[in-house]
């Protein structure tokens, strides 16, 4: 019994400090698969959806630690929902939470 104990004390810290790490980087999404769902129907090409959605990405990547913890979990869950996965939408919740949204000129 002491050495579970011994174990799980060794574990449940090194499972905390993989959680700390994640949470100061943006989620992982799937930009193809999203993209291939999110232009059946729509005006936009596979390749402009996916370029909005690297520049989101890259552009996260970046500010990430600007953004509070809640702002990040609220949007995180929001950019998430109905099964797509989208950067761009996380980004602008993001900017939105905090006021710093603007929005950009379509080249």
């Amino acid at each position: 019994m002491r050495t579970f104990f011994f174990a799980l004390a060794a574990i449940v810290p090194a499972f905390t400090i993989d959680q700390a790490k994640a949470a100061d980087e943006p989620p992982a999404f799937d930009i193809a698969r999203n993209c291939r769902e999110e232009v059946v129907g729509a005006i936009t090409s596979v390749d402009a959806c996916t370029k909005d959605e690297i520049d989101a990405k890259n552009e996260l990547t970046q500010r990430w630690s600007e953004f509070g913890a809640s702002e990040k979990k609220t949007c995180t869950g929001e950019a998430s929902t109905g099964g797509d996965k989208s950067y761009v939408e996380l980004l602008t919740c993001l900017q939105m939470s905090t006021g710093k949204f603007e929005p950009k000129d379509k080249d």
